[in-house]
């Protein structure tokens, strides 16, 4: 890889969204890149916006990702992952996307905005994927707060990063507790489905 390839993860503190950033960056070490890593998030921690940014190369100077210049989204809620468009660039950005919308009115269910929402993500993608995370988590009877792992899984199976799976999961299993590690690794054979 002779150019600086540009992630964001964006979602909500909680999620999983910095150990997300964290195992793709273990993983581009151990392929040799150099790599730097930023989240930047509000005073709320946990509920509150988050956006990491991931950069991958031979030599990288900077952290942050400059607008239009995202290889790949990685969006664990819809509509974060809409504000995050601001780093895409519609012939070049992937954006691998859960289906997830979180209502502003948690006794509501906003499927129609989440639709909304997923059809302007279009606009600023050169690939889009929706994933139904929740769905295929709970269909298998696994913990809903694994959603940053289908979503590893996703990507991983995307082929769209310049490390390879075996390299995701090594790094996966580097970082994740053993005794959440078979679940986890059950995840990424349930993504083949995908």
């Amino acid at each position: 890889m002779t150019k600086t390839y540009n992630i964001i993860l964006a979602g909500y503190g909680g999620q999983g969204v910095i150990t997300l950033a964290e195992i793709l960056a273990q993983a581009a070490l151990a392929a040799g890149f150099d790599v730097k890593q930023a989240e930047l998030h509000g005073l709320a921690q946990r509920g509150g916006s988050l956006e990491c940014h991931l950069r991958i190369g031979e030599k990288i100077f900077s952290p942050l990702v400059g607008r239009a210049e995202a290889d790949l989204i990685i969006g664990l809620e819809l509509l974060e992952t809409l504000r995050a468009c601001y780093y895409a660039d519609p012939n070049r950005t992937t954006i691998i996307v859960n289906h997830k919308y979180w209502a502003p009115d948690p006794l509501k269910v906003e499927t129609k905005r989440g639709k909304m929402v997923f059809e302007s993500l279009n606009r600023f993608a050169k690939n889009l994927k929706l994933i139904e995370a929740e769905k295929l988590l709970t269909e298998n009877n696994l913990n809903l707060s694994m959603t940053n792992t289908i979503m590893l899984a996703a990507v991983a199976k995307q082929k769209v990063l310049p490390m390879s799976e075996e390299q995701i999961l090594h790094a996966l299993r580097a970082k994740i507790k053993p005794h959440f590690l078979s679940d986890n690794q059950k995840i990424f054979n349930l993504v083949d489905r995908l």
